[in-house]
């Protein structure tokens, strides 16, 4: 095993007796007690240094996975010269997209060496911040041999950007490996007390307005629940933050300023697109309402096949995709199949669904958390202008019904020539 060494080197680890007045493990041998046991080689493994632990936050990429940055642990252990990076990844999306979409795809934690990881990070141009956790020296040691097991398991879990996203797995890990010690935050940001794990997502990748677009066609509902502030932090900028103002005791677990590792060459979240999903949406709208006048036969079924190839990504997704975090999505109200297959009685019920969007648009805007990107509230105002023409009832359209005005000159003028001749 990569990591025979290390369970060699920690095995038969006794758990400290808890200090209730500071809740820190001391870095006294009586506070560590079996901690040496059944070893003979003359090493303290009871010294704070004998192995350390560290978070990396790396920078931002341009991939919807990488956008919000990425979060590891890594731990040292330089008497048995061992130095990994321990990451939760996943399959290739890029290479299985469909099985990704299906919700089959898999992840699990990795032990990378360090020089891999830091080398992996710089061929992307992506930076790398280190920052030392301060964590009694038997957390550390149950750290490691926690890691140690999830590694050895395999990838073998379902995907999840939520729950076992980085960010997530290392808030999880940590606090698992950390009792029977408490991780305090007092006090707790506000924004984890009234944004859903969605809006908190939206917010770190701001900048990337197309991952923010995908990522509202993608997420369901369930990423709006309302959960434990602890199961709220699947950002890594949030972890980091939220380890800074947590303590142990009266211990902070980060009391440090952190050390770049790799300087940040490829800024991808700097600059924002031009064109935007807003902006496009836009041009789609005005689309919709040159052609309520001009009556273009091919835009009506170019608006139908987008609607209904977006309706049958939909359905798939809500209905039958295993992919987690998905759930209810709003989106299944104004984007389905229901248009296509009843296409052919489209000037019975079009006026009808139009009315189903407006109320659609009210609720969205209306909705305590916000449940969709803007970019689909102007889409869906612009088929709300499409079904409206569709129905065959615009009041504008009336125009071409008006009673033609009388000739000038009164109305026995045409009499009186008709009889001259």
């Amino acid at each position: 095993m990569l990591m025979l060494a290390l369970a060699l080197s920690l095995s038969a680890l006794a758990a400290p007796p808890h200090d209730a007045s500071t809740g820190v493990a001391s870095t006294s041998g009586a506070a560590t007690t079996g901690a040496n046991d059944g070893f003979s080689d003359g090493i303290d493994r009871t010294d704070p240094n004998f192995v350390t632990a560290s978070l990396l936050v790396m920078s931002p990429g341009d991939e919807l996975y990488s956008c919000a940055g990425h979060s590891c642990i890594r731990l040292e252990c330089p008497t048995f010269n061992l130095d990994y990076c321990f990451s939760y990844e996943s399959e290739s999306v890029k290479d299985k997209i469909f099985t990704f979409f299906m919700g089959k795809l898999k992840m699990g934690m990795f032990a990378i060496p360090t020089a891999e990881y830091l080398k992996l990070g710089r061929e992307s141009g992506r930076g790398v911040m280190q920052y030392r956790l301060n964590l009694p020296p038997d957390a550390k040691q149950r750290l490691w041999k926690l890691l140690d097991k999830k590694v050895a398991e395999g990838p073998c879990l379902e995907y999840d950007y939520m729950e076992r996203g980085c960010a997530q797995a290392a808030m999880r890990v940590l606090r698992e490996a950390l009792l029977p010690y408490t991780m305090d935050v007092n006090p707790w940001p506000e924004k984890y007390a009234t944004l859903s794990r969605h809006e908190l997502l939206e917010m770190a990748i701001v900048n990337y307005p197309w991952q923010t677009f995908l990522l509202y066609t993608i997420c369901g509902s369930t990423t709006d629940d309302n959960m434990p502030k602890f199961r709220k932090v699947v950002i890594p900028s949030d972890l980091l933050d939220i380890l800074r103002i947590a303590k142990i005791g009266n211990q902070p677990i980060i009391n440090a300023e952190g050390v770049e590792l790799l300087p940040v060459k490829n800024d991808s979240g700097k600059n924002r697109p031009v064109v935007t999903p807003f902006v496009l949406s836009w041009v789609v709208a005005a689309i919709a309402v040159i052609n309520f006048f001009a009556k273009w036969n091919w835009l009506d079924w170019a608006f139908l096949a987008f609607q209904s190839l977006l309706g049958l990504f939909l359905t798939y997704m809500v209905c039958f995709s295993n992919l987690t975090a998905m759930g209810w999505n709003w989106l299944i109200v104004p984007f389905n199949l229901l248009p296509l297959v009843f296409w052919k009685w489209r000037k019975k019920w079009a006026l009808w669904f139009a009315g189903v969007l407006v109320l659609w648009e009210i609720w969205m805007i209306a909705a305590p958390h916000r449940l969709t990107d803007p970019a689909y509230l102007v889409l869906v105002g612009a088929y709300i202008i499409f079904n409206v023409s569709t129905a065959r009832l615009p009041l504008l359209h009336m125009a071409g019904r008006v009673a033609p005005r009388q000739p000038q000159g009164g109305p026995c003028s045409c009499a009186a020539i008709t009889k001259e001749n």
